[in-house]
């Protein structure tokens, strides 16, 4: 693993949320909506963007047929699909790989002594493990939404699928749709004895899915694992960008562990932050093994609480006697695509969503006004759990 000086960085640590914006590449389709005729789009290649369903959508267990469905129905350009692996080395399309809260493996008394602690990305988790369980013991649970006590009704609802199996059902569909893999938690599988490169290579060559055009993409939050594929495929290879979900109220990125650099940079001792690898220099390194990014949306433009009235406390905008984002301002966009457009990546954001309760003040509860401001700003791409809103904006 390559240490801090192979990136050559400028340390602008938190001063990512003052970055400003514009374009992107991929297969078919990027882009925002800009004023030349001869390029409509702000995107890399100046085509529209592209919608990119969640892993669980329509309130559907994630990575299940269901959820699929939903998602070709909605028009998605491509599926999100997350991996993890099994305990006899196969991938599976599991939202995680602690499976205690996304499938109903605590009713099965058969496997309660094989609830135990593991340490994933330095959290300590408890509860049950993919990588303890075959694939068949796993495909004899059934998947389910976070929270919810029972799986779907219906013999195969819920049924938890392989990647062989996910592979299929998209070559079933009477149109193309895009895969979109994302490899949970690579170092923790090999860890675990477990790799996941030789794997997803191996299907993605029975597939067909070779070359950087195929109707596939793979991303992940770790470095050394997209560089190990790279070296091995010319699919597209996509590096996500992350940060705490609990947006600072200033808008900035808050950089605290697990969420503030690749957990691959964790164990080598590498200090690089998410917000020093989209700076220029970190773009370009970027650009050395991957085709583009995914970061987490405040990247692209953020947004702040407000307090007008200076008595030290956020202002309560929508006057609902609570604070969430509808009580937040949308700042100026960051240089986040330009930077990343200048190296030849395309941006494809992450997560957008038809809950209003997600939407800054400026949208005053209206779903195409947030994507029409993303795409005029240029991504190339959104992960929403509406894929038609998304589509409708364009």
């Amino acid at each position: 693993m390559q240490k801090q000086r192979t990136w050559r960085l400028c340390a602008a640590a938190l001063a990512i949320t003052a970055l400003t914006a514009c374009k992107t590449e991929l297969g078919p389709g990027d882009g925002g909506g800009g004023t030349d005729p001869n390029k409509p789009y702000p995107t890399l290649d100046g085509k529209p963007p592209q919608s990119f369903s969640l892993s669980s959508i329509d309130n559907k267990p994630a990575n299940t047929a269901e959820s699929f469905d939903a998602a070709v129905a909605q028009d998605a350009n491509f599926i999100a699909v997350d991996l993890v692996m099994s305990k006899d080395g196969e991938l599976v399309a599991l939202a995680s790989p602690d499976i205690t809260g996304i499938t109903d493996v605590a009713t099965r008394s058969i496997y309660a002594n094989r609830k135990t602690l593991r340490l994933i990305d330095g959290q300590t988790h408890e509860g049950w493990f993919a990588n303890d369980f075959t694939l068949a013991e796993l495909q004899s649970l059934r998947a389910k939404l976070p929270g919810s006590n029972t799986p779907p009704v219906g013999a195969n609802n819920g049924r938890i699928l392989s990647l062989n199996d996910v592979i299929a059902y998209i070559k079933r569909q009477r149109k193309t749709v895009g895969l979109y893999l994302q490899t949970l938690n690579p170092t923790y599988h090999s860890q675990q004895g477990l790799a996941m490169e030789d794997k997803l290579i191996a299907a993605l060559t029975t597939a067909g899915y070779t070359q950087e055009s195929a109707p596939v993409l793979v991303r992940s939050f770790e470095v050394a694992h997209l560089k190990a594929l790279r070296a091995k495929t010319q699919v597209r290879l996509v590096q996500m960008i992350n940060g705490n979900p609990a947006l600072g109220p200033a808008g900035q990125i808050l950089l605290t562990a697990p969420y503030g650099q690749p957990y691959d940079f964790t164990v080598a001792g590498v200090s690089t932050t998410y917000a020093q690898m989209v700076t220029a220099d970190g773009l370009t390194q970027i650009k050395t093994y991957a085709n583009g990014i995914s970061p987490w949306k405040p990247y692209v433009i953020s947004a702040r609480y407000l307090d007008k009235n200076g008595d030290g406390q956020p202002d309560d905008l929508n006057n609902d006697g609570k604070w969430d984002y509808r009580d937040r301002e949308m700042m100026p966009p960051t240089n986040l695509v330009t930077l990343a457009h200048a190296a030849k990546l395309f941006v494809h954001p992450w997560t957008f969503s038809n809950d209003v309760s997600t939407l800054a003040s400026d949208f005053k509860g209206r779903v195409a006004a947030e994507y029409k401001l993303f795409y005029e700003v240029g991504v190339d791409g959104v992960f929403s759990d509406s894929p038609s809103d998304a589509n409708r904006a364009r």
